[in-house]
């Protein structure tokens, strides 16, 4: 019996392996290499897109747990099509501290518990929670689960995620009443 493991085919009518085989499967293991160590780097917070000025950075910092506000000046990613911050929630249509009713596909539903801007009455829906239940560069997904209290930010009848919409704090409400009914 002859050993035909790790030898090429010796017989002439077998087809040989399609040209630059070897070289788009290295390419994908690399690919699938790189793309696990930005995962890693997500959720661990480890990329960041800083200046090297002598300003203060204005951009998000991922909280590592969901009931930790999000705060201008610390690490972010840049995968979000904005970043959070007062200059940027200031551009939002609508803004409200708001407590989860439900949850119904990606529908959410709130009490709303004080309205910063562009809304009225004691309860709203908004679209989105699948971004906001989902891992985003500006840190870990949002508890949607009913009596979950949150800031919600957005434009028309979308929440956005990425720390427009953050777990409720006193000091942010604050400066969110500030920022958007000044």
């Amino acid at each position: 019996m002859t050993d035909t493991i790790n030898h090429p085919a010796t017989d002439p009518h077998e087809p040989a392996p399609p040209a630059g085989r070897r070289t788009r499967v290295f390419l994908a293991a690399a690919a699938a290499a790189a793309a696990a160590v930005i995962v890693l780097a997500i959720v661990g917070g480890a990329l960041a897109l800083r200046g090297d000025d002598d300003e203060p950075d204005l951009i998000a910092q991922a909280p590592s747990t969901t009931n930790q506000p999000i705060i201008a000046g610390g690490p972010a990613l840049g995968s979000c099509v904005e970043i959070y911050d007062l200059q940027t929630l200031a551009n939002r249509e609508t803004a409200f501290d708001g407590t989860v009713v439900s949850v119904d596909g990606d529908r959410v539903t709130f009490i709303v518990n004080v309205w910063f801007r562009g809304g009225s009455g004691d309860e709203v829906t908004r679209d989105g929670a699948s971004t906001l239940g989902g891992l985003t560069s500006a840190g870990p997904s949002l508890a949607l689960e009913s009596g979950t209290r949150l800031l919600v930010a957005g434009d028309d009848t979308f929440a956005w995620s990425c720390g427009f919409t953050q777990p409720y704090d006193e000091d942010v409400a604050r400066q969110w009443h500030e920022v958007l009914t000044g």
